[in-house]
């Protein structure tokens, strides 16, 4: 990969890490929701200040994704592995700028209007189109861990900077994972929603660490 493509990568990656990262958002605001119990997502409900602000870096950080992996296609050359760490960035980038599209009309962990619409069913569209790109962007994120780990793997692993980005990468994988079974239980059961924001938090932040130290971590995986 050539000097100036790589170096455009690298700091697209980066910013997009930054953009993404909507727990600087949240302090920055003064923490308006409870941490224990809410998801980030609804700093972009229409009904909170927050929503601009958060819909804009949802779709910078979707947009940087989806050019970054565009520069980044000969990288992928006869090497499937690196193809499919390309494609599931492009699916996280994809679902992260439909998010932008598609908030929640309502916070349910700041109003109780909106926590009993949601329990009986009257939340409408809005929520359903949310929970389908936040699955999308959630889905491409696992996929992207576990690519960035077969790439590491069949190239070596590239001395500590590369053991660092695999340890990210498969935390990346099992708290995506916690977080969607715990979630998806209580839709199939039918349970109230509980938000796991700490777990959901933790989640976010290594996603975050992870798109700023990817490219870095697998330079030596790369062709030049």
């Amino acid at each position: 990969m050539a000097a100036l493509p790589y170096r455009l990568i690298r700091n697209l990656m980066l910013a997009a890490g930054v953009l993404y990262c909507s727990l600087l958002l949240e302090a920055a605001a003064g923490f308006p929701l409870d941490v224990q119990h809410s998801f980030l997502s609804e700093l972009g409900a229409r009904d909170q200040p927050t929503s601009l602000y958060a819909r804009v870096t949802d779709l910078a950080t979707g947009v940087l994704l989806l050019v970054a992996v565009l520069l980044a296609r000969p990288a992928a050359r006869f090497r499937w592995e690196v193809t499919g760490l390309l494609t599931s960035t492009a699916v996280f980038g994809l679902g992260t700028l439909f998010d932008s599209f598609s908030p929640m009309d309502c916070a349910p962990s700041a109003s109780a209007a909106c926590r009993a619409a949601e329990a009986n069913g009257q939340v409408g569209v809005a929520l359903v189109l949310h929970e389908v790109t936040s699955t999308l962007a959630g889905l491409g994120s696992i996929a992207m861990g576990v690519f960035a780990v077969l790439v590491l793997r069949r190239s070596g692993w590239g001395g500590a900077r590369g053991r660092a980005v695999g340890v990210l990468a498969l935390g990346v994988v099992v708290t995506q994972i916690w977080l969607g079974l715990q979630t998806g239980y209580d839709v199939v059961t039918g349970n109230d929603l509980h938000a796991p924001g700490i777990l959901q938090r933790v989640a976010v932040l290594l996603v975050c660490v992870m798109l700023g130290t990817l490219l870095p971590g697998l330079r030596h995986a790369l062709p030049r």
